[in-house]
């Protein structure tokens, strides 16, 4: 893994708002592990306090996250019982090792259970950009599916036209619209398939825009369904997600928030790494 300067990889990731969860999860197990290899702390207090920053740091940059949150409890958990600083440096490796090789492989099974659900579906909608979605439409491309997919454009931000990009690379029909013109065509989608930041036993938490989409395919009858991980579940202890809380109107549009919570009524199912969880 290539090394990257620690406080240039930490803003690089703050400022990241075009990649997926599953990326940035990713990205923050590989700032920790490289910080708990080369951290200059000669204490062992010293190493929990500029941990304790270090995850503060990766969980504020990415709030609306929840896998940054279950990272931080494995590492906090790695080392609570350590007394010497060799060892919790190793036990701190190990388990950011762990949570990524374990989120890797979860994100594999999920892809794949979704790529099955794809098996009879001809036109699909999905929103902003995936990186679970995305896999799960490489999976259905190997296995000699040809799709054609609808990328809402997905502003703020517009992380559709990478989406579309990606889904034209593997061979399927990319269709990039403007967001409302997109919603024009889910009457001739077989579902809608999006990924999630976030989850809880009542909703998920995605790009805004996610709610609309959601309350239109019921309406037409339109499966929706999400692609996830139990790493993206919101851990109900530290109490509701943010995008849950009632918002004022904003007075510019840097104040928009960019994520949403969409309930569970909406929903068809969650794709998860153990299969398909019906929710609606």
């Amino acid at each position: 893994m290539e090394r990257v300067d620690g406080l240039e990889a930490l803003k690089a990731y703050r400022e990241d708002r075009t990649s997926g969860a599953m990326a940035l999860a990713l990205r923050a197990a590989q700032i920790l592990e490289e910080w708990a290899q080369t951290a200059p702390v000669d204490r062992m207090e010293d190493f929990r306090s500029e941990l304790e920053e270090l995850l503060h740091a990766l969980i504020r940059a990415h709030p609306d996250m929840a896998p940054p949150l279950h990272l931080a409890e494995s590492a906090r958990r790695a080392i609570r019982e350590a007394t010497d600083l060799g060892a919790a440096r190793a036990e701190l490796i190990s388990a950011v090792q762990k949570f990524r090789r374990q989120l890797e492989a979860h994100e594999k099974a999920a892809a794949r259970h979704a790529a099955s659900l794809l098996r009879s579906a001809r036109t699909i909608m999905t929103h902003s950009r995936s990186g679970l979605v995305a896999r799960s439409l490489a999976v259905a491309a190997e296995k000699g599916r040809s799709l054609q997919v609808i990328c809402p454009v997905s502003e703020p931000g517009g992380e559709g036209r990478r989406m579309a990009e990606e889904v034209a690379a593997m061979g399927h029909a990319a269709i990039l619209l403007p967001d409302l013109a997109a919603m024009s065509w889910l009457s001739r989608v077989d579902l809608i398939l999006v990924g999630a930041d976030a989850w809880d036993e009542e909703g998920i938490v995605n790009k805004i825009g996610t709610l609309a989409l959601a309350i239109l395919a019921r309406s037409l009858q339109r499966p929706f369904f999400v692609v996830t991980t139990s790493e993206k579940r919101w851990p109900p202890e530290i109490g509701p997600h943010p995008a849950r809380a009632a918002l004022s109107p904003p007075l510019a549009s840097e104040e928009i928030p960019w994520f949403e919570f969409v309930p569970r009524s909406y929903l068809t199912g969650l794709i998860l790494e153990d299969g398909l969880r019906l929710m609606g």
